[in-house]
C-alpha cells in the first residue's frame, strides 16, 4: 500500500489564497441590479481617484497600485457602458416592432 500524500504548501504563506467574501444577497429584480452596478462603478471610480491623490501627495504607494485601480475602474465603466449599449439597441427594436 502507498503512503498518502501530505498536502502542498506554500513557500510564501503572505501569498495564500484568501477565503471569497461574504455573499451578497440576490437583487431582487433588473434594476436593483442595476443601481448595484452603477454604485460599483461609482464606488471603484471614487477609490481609482483618491489611489491617484494619494500617489500624486506622495504617500508611499507602488505605481502598480495605482495603476490597477484606475484600470479597474476603466474596465468598470466600459462594462456598464456596453450594457447601457445593449439595452438601448434592445428598446430601439421594440419600438420598431409592430404590434
Amino acid at each position: 500500500m502507498t503512503p498518502s500524500i501530505a498536502p502542498l504548501t506554500l513557500a510564501r504563506p503572505d501569498l495564500a489564497v484568501s477565503p471569497p467574501p461574504t455573499a451578497v444577497p440576490a437583487p431582487a429584480g433588473f434594476g436593483e441590479l442595476l443601481q448595484q452596478t452603477v454604485a460599483e462603478v461609482d464606488r471603484l471610480n471614487a477609490a481609482a481617484n483618491s489611489t491617484i491623490q494619494r500617489g500624486l501627495l506622495g504617500d508611499d504607494l507602488p505605481l502598480v497600485e495605482t495603476f490597477t485601480a484606475v484600470r479597474e475602474a476603466d474596465l468598470a465603466l466600459r462594462l456598464l457602458l456596453q450594457v447601457r449599449n445593449k439595452l438601448v439597441d434592445a428598446y430601439q427594436e421594440l419600438q420598431q416592432m409592430r404590434f
